[in-house]
């Protein structure tokens, strides 16, 4: 079971908060509601200490005796303790539920009035749809099971490794549902309760919450302007003697550094030499919004190397289409295809044969999604800069995400107030596998073009209205 977070760890619990005021009743209600809720769950556990009342305030962007009355009928109720100078902790008594994870990843479905900027997903054209349309005429037929993926897919998608100049056979792409699942299947495979992982910090949420539910003991390497430092990489490695790594080095998430050549080849020999397992997360890659192409792989640089490379189709196309794919080094393969088989006996057959019509003309996907978010970035960011101009950022050749710097230490407590004015944020240090300051947002500008000045008209409605309760100074 994994530690509990500390009670000052704000991040966490903007995580775990989120969506409070969407119960019914007053404030004091909906808060009492939201907890006891996470308590039965197993999200909050037994002896676990819960912020202080004024943190808790702080956090919510509500009154003290709002965050009093609720912890107050808690205690009533029987499912905290509070005593004086000891602090607030969940009841010994209160009901017991096997322990949930207080999940990093943004889920569930914005309400039709709000604005989501937790989540990136391309959005899909006329002509796109007419596409998938005439795809799916042959899509649909009757065929043995295919637990590592159809086969003229799995060539395919090989072809394209090799002519990327990662010279790669069919026998070695396994297609899963997203790569998400590619992401746990390797996660579940190769760590066990205990084991060291070494990620990027920040990094992709999903990586985060599936490392942490296998039961690792997660190690940050700091991303820097040109992403994680080989020299800084090495040293955690060899002090911590990891099982696993997770890097994305092309159009990293959620910073959109993008790492030079030299340092891939440094990180690629130290993978091969160390047989560290390594997940070489591709999903961003063909997101350059240039014309100048992205440094070789990781992989290019150690064919033998053991790092597995995961793509899909959901940034570069479309999220619903679930189809993503590993190439496994062949030291790997045998223990991963068989996680695989073991899950589901193999992807949607009719989503790999669309994702097989889309591949045979890759040029085009990705020519159609520069077109698409490239104007979309510049507005976002001309609007940002406009209209917050002491919010600081980097307009990134690639990639789908501002990753943004407020003049704060307390961003989990703007996105509470944001989500008063119809916005749906996520703090940038939740993204942090060690302690990030509680100073990022991350901002995608894969939003409908018709909705991105309404977006930045009620980030900045709610940050001048945070910034005049001097909220921003709060730690």
């Amino acid at each position: 079971m994994p530690t509990p977070p500390s009670p000052t760890d704000a991040p966490h619990w903007a995580a775990l908060l989120r969506g409070w005021r969407d119960h019914p009743g007053p404030l004091h209600t909906r808060l009492h509601t939201h907890l006891q809720h996470a308590i039965e769950r197993g999200e909050l556990i037994p002896g676990q200490r819960l912020p202080a009342e004024r943190t808790l305030a702080t956090l919510l962007g509500v009154s003290r005796a709002t965050a009093v009355t609720a912890l107050d009928d808690l205690t009533a109720s029987g499912h905290l303790t509070r005593h004086v100078g000891r602090g607030t902790h969940v009841a010994p008594t209160a009901p017991r539920a096997q322990p949930l994870l207080t999940l990093r990843t943004p889920i569930g479905t914005a309400h039709p009035s709000e604005i989501d900027l937790t989540i990136a997903v391309p959005l899909l054209t006329d002509q796109q749809r007419a596409r998938l349309r005439a795809a799916a005429q042959h899509a649909h037929y009757d065929s043995p099971y295919h637990p590592h993926g159809l086969p003229d897919l799995r060539d395919l998608i090989a072809q394209q490794y090799t002519r990327a100049g990662l010279p790669t056979t069919p026998e070695q792409i396994l297609i899963t549902s997203g790569a998400q699942q590619a992401i746990s299947l390797t996660a579940t495979t190769l760590l066990r309760r205990g084991d060291h992982a070494l990620l990027e910090t920040p990094t992709y949420f999903g990586a985060i919450d599936v490392f942490r539910a296998a039961g690792a003991t997660l190690t940050g390497v700091p991303v820097t302007p040109h992403g994680v430092n080989p020299d800084t990489f090495t040293t955690l490695a060899r002090t911590h003697h990891p099982r696993l790594a997770f890097l994305t080095p092309t159009h990293q998430n959620p910073t959109s550094t993008t790492l030079p050549p030299h340092a891939r080849a440094r990180l690629a020999a130290f993978i091969h030499d160390t047989h560290l397992p390594t997940i070489e997360d591709d999903t961003l890659t063909d997101l350059s919004f240039t014309d100048q192409p992205p440094p070789p792989r990781l992989s290019t640089h150690a064919p033998h190397a053991p790092i597995i490379n995961v793509g899909s189709l959901s940034k570069l196309y479309w999220a619903g289409l679930r189809i993503g794919w590993m190439r496994l080094p062949p030291t790997l393969a045998a223990p991963l295809t068989q996680a695989k088989t073991l899950t589901d006996f193999g992807s949607s057959q009719p989503a790999q044969h669309l994702a097989q019509h889309l591949l045979q003309d890759l040029p085009t996907l990705i020519h159609e999604r520069r077109a698409a978010i490239t104007p979309a970035r510049d507005h976002l960011a001309h609007l940002l800069r406009t209209h917050l101009p002491d919010w600081t950022f980097t307009t990134p050749p690639g990639g789908q995400f501002l990753w943004i710097t407020l003049p704060t230490p307390t961003a989990s407590a703007y996105t509470h107030h944001a989500a008063r004015h119809g916005l749906r944020l996520y703090p940038g240090a939740s993204m942090g596998v060690t302690p990030l300051p509680d100073q990022y947002l991350r901002i995608p500008f894969t939003l409908h073009p018709d909705h991105i000045p309404e977006a930045v008209t009620r980030l900045a409605r709610a940050w001048a209205e945070f910034t005049s309760r001097g909220s921003e100074r709060l730690a």
